[in-house]
């Protein structure tokens, strides 16, 4: 089934860098990050304050209807966990939607999983440094104390960030996604829904931790 993308058409509000080197397991220095998207920017910290408020069981439900809604739509991993945590929260990044086009998989080459990509770019909408402040050497260390729990979660519920290695886990076998009858072969087995136990679990984790921070506000 061919992955369908979304055409967003709002500018870009401070495309943050979600590094993927957080994925990398080095180090994490100390201190807390900070939120850095200018609430006039975005619903964060009004979106942020009514989670809080809610059981967080609720909260994670929620969650699961959009990563359903939309993983049933585009079959795509890595904008179903950004688009259900940009909801969520209330973030910007319209054009971030449409940059994940690629990003199940890295192009489906069975590297780093969608469903760790996506949430990587929503956690770094909100503790990433923007175009004004790429000379920000704190900022940016900062920003891997969350990202990389996140990683490390991802990597303890999976063994692994790969794609490859996350669907030997789920099907007991690896893809070519990027040959048609391989690609038939995985959504025969049942993809979507696989891909969604997975999905919903990476949107989880990135959600607690948002949740869990007191140094957001």
């Amino acid at each position: 089934m061919k992955r369908r993308d979304f055409l967003g058409r709002a500018a870009l509000a401070g495309l943050a860098t979600a590094s993927m080197g957080a994925c990398t397991g080095r180090e994490n220095p100390p201190g807390k990050a900070s939120a850095v998207i200018p609430e006039e920017e975005s619903g964060f910290s009004k979106e942020l304050a009514l989670n809080r408020q809610m059981p967080e069981d609720l909260v994670m439900k929620m969650l699961d209807q959009k990563v359903d809604q939309y993983m049933q739509l585009s079959h795509h991993c890595a904008q179903s966990s950004f688009i259900a945590l940009k909801e969520q929260f209330g973030l910007p990044g319209e054009e971030i939607i449409k940059a994940l086009t690629p990003m199940p998989g890295i192009a489906e080459r069975g590297e780093t999983c969608g469903a760790v990509t996506g949430p990587l770019m929503a956690m770094g909408l909100i503790y990433g440094r923007d175009f004004h402040h790429l000379d920000d050497w704190d900022s940016y260390q900062e920003s891997l104390i969350p990202t990389g729990r996140f990683c490390e979660s991802f990597e303890k519920e999976f063994g692994t960030t790969l794609c490859h290695k996350v669907q030997e886990g789920k099907f007991g076998r690896c893809y070519r996604l990027t040959d048609p009858a391989e690609l038939q072969e995985f959504q025969n087995a049942g993809a979507t829904d696989k891909c969604s136990e997975v999905v919903r679990a990476a949107v989880h984790m990135a959600a607690e931790i948002i949740l869990e921070d007191e140094s957001l506000s």
